[in-house]
């Protein structure tokens, strides 16, 4: 009944593999592994705890007996007590080892003298040995102030595995008891001698959004995280972000375990997945130059008030109309003028050959209105596309390097020494724009609020977050704010939340995120800090003319067409019927 229980629960866990973690006999080792395997468990029994060290990319199930003065467990590293390691510890107590184990530890108790038994006759009527019908498993809670505790947790009977308080074991690792939690936050623009409050205070201040609104995000993020933990928050204030020098930067905190939390957000990148775990995303991040620019000249000015489908119809309209207009004519030159008439109508010009018939006139009529109106949806959209021309100027970091703009930037620690203060290889283009513009760093470091102001004049290009610039802009008159034109050095990419790799609490971190998307407050946090930018009013009134806007004036057109083909068949029987009439008076 052992062996069998000890097979279903590892199926349970869903394990690769199973190590037995014992010493001693060989024979009954061997034998256990036989067992194991009749059951469909990859078994390995071994005496070293070393066995464990090996990187797993997946779950890996450890069977341990306990034994009287047995150290195996003493000599096996915290790590090998983790998430990945699904224990399963044959004995009658809790070893004293494991009330200084990972949180994350899951590890099970399987006490074999507890179940429940009956007698049965098994050689001899007059023996009679007990056999047990259920074992029962504990769940080893593993807390870091008051150690080790078990609960009930499953049992295995003759029907089978159950996990009878699978939904407690959650619950409880859910909630952290009010344990300290440490969230690494970088300091950012926070200064004592401008800001009047703690740096707990700034953190939380909503009042200035332009000034460092993802750490405030990221902040504001992993607090919720923690509250919805019951975990106590211990705010650490770093000076750096994501720098890999020291420790007095946010990742290496996370890198190194000194904390369990970041208090601002990280980009996904392939050198920190081996350093750090990404909880959520949660703030969206662009970084690039700022400048004002000329207005751009378009060759395509004049096709651009009208889309393709919208060209395309009024061309079907246009084709129309002009049969329309000559099947209406009474006289030849009419019928050889009608598609020349239609064009010079379409096109506000004098039409010459004007119809004598009832219905070519009602033709020319339709064709009239259908023209005013066209004309009035192009002359309308063209100024509109006009006002809001885009601004002409460089779009690549290349092409801002050969350009009259001088060069600032915001004074980031991430962006001195990930982008401007570092030599960057496989990064071409920023390499020859430092090359071109930024022989000297004299004056290069500003803050956003004397960038934006040399941004005014039209001779600067100032990088910097775009969400710290936008509320700034407000200095800039409404034809500036239209000529702004971006050049990115990190496009628009989502930035995550992050902890220590593998850490002890990533998993119900990880679910603490979940929890903050699903709700929505994620969202909320985003829309608190995200600034918009200011629109261009006159971009406002620049859309082109869709099909749909002018879906009324061509049914009304067609109408039109429909109706004066009525009109010519109605013209042409009065027509015979009068040609007889003036003929039998003629034979009268």
């Amino acid at each position: 009944m052992l062996v069998r229980a000890v097979a279903e629960f590892f199926k349970y866990k869903i394990v690769s593999s199973v190590i037995i973690l014992t010493c001693g006999n060989e024979f009954e080792q061997v034998r256990l592994v036989r067992e194991l395997s009749i059951h469909g468990l990859r078994t390995t029994a071994t005496c070293d705890p070393s066995l464990l060290d090996q990187e797993l990319s997946s779950l890996q199930g450890v069977l341990y007996f306990m034994k009287p003065n047995d150290t195996l467990l003493d000599e096996t590293k915290l790590e090998h007590f983790s998430a990945w390691y699904k224990w399963l510890i044959i004995g009658d107590e809790i070893p004293d080892r494991l009330h200084r184990v990972r949180y994350d530890a899951d590890i099970v108790l399987l006490d074999p003298g507890q179940g429940t038994a009956q007698n049965y006759n098994a050689l001899d009527s007059n023996n009679t040995i007990p056999y047990h019908e259920s074992l029962y498993f504990s769940d080893v809670y593993v807390h870091g102030r008051a150690g080790a505790s078990r609960h009930p947790w499953a049992a295995c009977a003759p029907a089978g595995f159950e996990a009878r308080h699978e939904r407690a074991r959650i619950r409880r690792r859910l909630h952290l008891q009010r344990y300290p939690m440490r969230i690494a936050t970088p300091v950012g623009h926070y200064d004592e001698s401008w800001y009047d409050g703690t740096f707990a205070e700034y953190v939380t201040d909503n009042t200035q959004p332009e000034r460092d609104s993802a750490i405030r995000c990221g902040y504001g993020g992993s607090s919720l995280i923690l509250e919805r933990l019951h975990a106590t928050e211990v705010l650490t204030q770093v000076e750096q972000w994501g720098t890999e020098v020291g420790n007095r930067s946010m990742f290496t905190r996370l890198a190194d375990g000194t904390s369990e939390l970041s208090g601002s957000i990280l980009r996904v990148q392939a050198k920190r997945l081996s350093k750090v775990d990404y909880l959520i995303p949660l703030w969206p991040f662009k970084v690039g130059f700022t400048y004002v620019s000329e207005r751009e000249s378009n060759s395509n000015m004049f096709v651009m008030p009208f889309t393709g489908a919208t060209w395309v119809a009024f061309a079907v309209i246009t084709l129309i109309l002009a049969f329309a207009q000559r099947i209406t004519a009474k006289e030849p030159f009419e019928k050889e003028g009608a598609f020349v008439a239609v064009m010079a109508t379409i096109l506000q010009q004098d039409a010459s050959a004007v119809p004598e018939g009832a219905s070519g006139r009602f033709t020319f009529m339709v064709l009239s209105v259908c023209s005013t109106l066209v004309y009035a949806y192009y002359t309308s959209a063209i100024v509109s596309a006009l006002m809001s021309a885009g601004g002409g100027g460089p779009t690549t970091l290349r092409a801002l390097a050969d350009s009259r703009y001088s060069l600032a930037s915001e004074d980031y620690d991430w962006i001195r020494y990930h982008i401007f203060d570092v030599f960057k290889p496989d990064w071409p283009e920023i390499e020859y724009l430092k090359l071109k513009k930024l022989q000297t760093m004299t004056n290069f470091y500003m803050s956003t609020e004397q960038g934006m102001e040399l941004v005014k004049g039209g001779t600067m290009a100032y990088h910097a977050e775009y969400n710290h610039v936008y509320p700034l802009m407000r200095i800039l008159s409404d034809d500036q704010v239209c000529k702004l034109q971006y050049v990115h050095t990190v496009p628009h990419v989502m930035t995550w939340l992050a902890t220590t790799r593998r850490g002890q609490f990533t998993d119900i971190l990880r679910i603490g995120g979940d929890w903050l998307l699903e709700t929505g407050l994620a969202k909320r946090m985003v829309s608190r800090w995200q600034v918009k930018p200011p629109p261009c009013r006159a971009s406002l009134l620049a859309e082109r003319v869709s099909y749909g806007d002018v879906a009324p004036l061509i049914i009304l057109t067609v109408v039109g067409f429909v109706t004066s083909l009525a009109l010519l068949v109605l013209e042409r029987a009065v027509a015979k019927w009068q040609v007889k009439k003036n003929g039998e008076e003629l034979i009268g």
